[in-house]
């Protein structure tokens, strides 16, 4: 059992790097390269299904955690999507009475904020004092 569930962690993680790798190659191209229409939907598809399957995967790989894990995990998630949230209230409420700068605030800029805010709810719980049962 636990051959398995190191082999179905090795696996997320290349999944992971699969889709980040191909995010950060289909943002490159299609800033730096003039590609047509049919181009950019493939690229942003392949992107798309990259992230999916390494979701997927991320998913099934949570059957093989223990509680403990499985809280942290949950804890993170809840962290992150209210931080997201809060985000995007803020941002819509502030573009009602200013237009905000599409160079620093379009959705490819917050999608790295949303993998910062999983991150910042995976280092609350690992150097908060207080530790789960």
């Amino acid at each position: 059992m636990e051959t398995q569930k190191k082999h179905l962690n090795d696996r997320v993680i290349v999944y992971a790097i699969i889709w980040a790798m191909s995010y950060i190659a289909s943002l490159l191209a299609l800033r730096s390269f003039d590609l047509p229409l049919e181009a950019g939907i493939v690229l942003t598809v392949i992107t798309a299904l990259a992230f999916a399957v390494f979701m997927y995967k991320y998913y099934r790989s949570i059957f093989f955690m223990d509680e403990v894990q499985i809280k942290v995990q949950m804890e993170a998630i809840v962290i992150a999507f209210s931080l997201g949230l809060l985000l995007l209230m803020t941002l819509g409420l502030i573009d009602l009475f200013t237009t905000l700068n599409q160079e620093n605030w379009s959705h490819r800029h917050l999608f790295p904020i949303f993998i910062a805010f999983y991150f910042a709810g995976l280092y609350k719980y690992n150097f908060n004092d207080e530790k789960h049962d």
